[in-house]
């Protein structure tokens, strides 16, 4: 994938988790650690049950990620 930042090819890794769910949580709702509770609201990006890693792709140039939200599951 081509970065959208400024066209340099990106590597592609994974994002996974251990005992709770990743999500994305607006900035102003950001509560810490209170985060990681099934309350908050947010986009998550892993199950907490099984394991699913996210594709994430990073650019070595730039030093940003961009996460599809397709490859969500």
């Amino acid at each position: 994938m081509k970065c959208p930042f400024c066209n340099a090819e990106m590597l592609v890794g994974n994002i996974s988790q251990d005992r709770y769910a990743l999500k994305w949580v607006p900035s102003d709702k950001d509560r810490g650690l209170l985060n990681f509770t099934p309350f908050v609201k947010g986009i998550k990006l892993t199950s907490m049950s099984d394991g699913i890693t996210v594709k994430v792709f990073y650019c070595n140039k730039c030093r940003k990620f961009v996460i599809d939200q397709d490859n969500l599951r």
